[in-house]
């Protein structure tokens, strides 16, 4: 299946700004962001950057919706599926 990655922030300096990803069916997304972490030599587990994937600051969406309103790193990605890393903003 073919998943779209999106990435904003701070973040992209690391990942990069946009993947298409081809996972095995099943594969959820803390499978997705611990994938994203490996290829871009991140190794602390669980984090993307300086920022912890589920119960962090970071948010992970699919399709628009927060994982964690769905089922957190659990959450089962289906073929289409578009996952967007969004880190807090700074501003001022």
């Amino acid at each position: 299946m073919k998943v779209t990655v999106r990435v904003f922030g701070e973040l992209v300096k690391i990942l990069g700004k946009r993947h298409v990803l081809e996972l095995e069916e099943g594969a959820t997304a803390g499978y997705l962001s611990n994938l994203m972490a490996k290829n871009a030599g991140i190794k602390r587990r669980g984090y993307l950057g300086n920022f912890k994937v589920t119960g962090g600051d970071l948010a992970v969406l699919v399709n628009g919706r927060s994982i964690q309103l769905l089922e957190g790193g659990g959450t089962i990605l289906h073929d289409g599926d578009e996952v967007i890393y969004l880190p807090p903003a700074a501003g001022g």
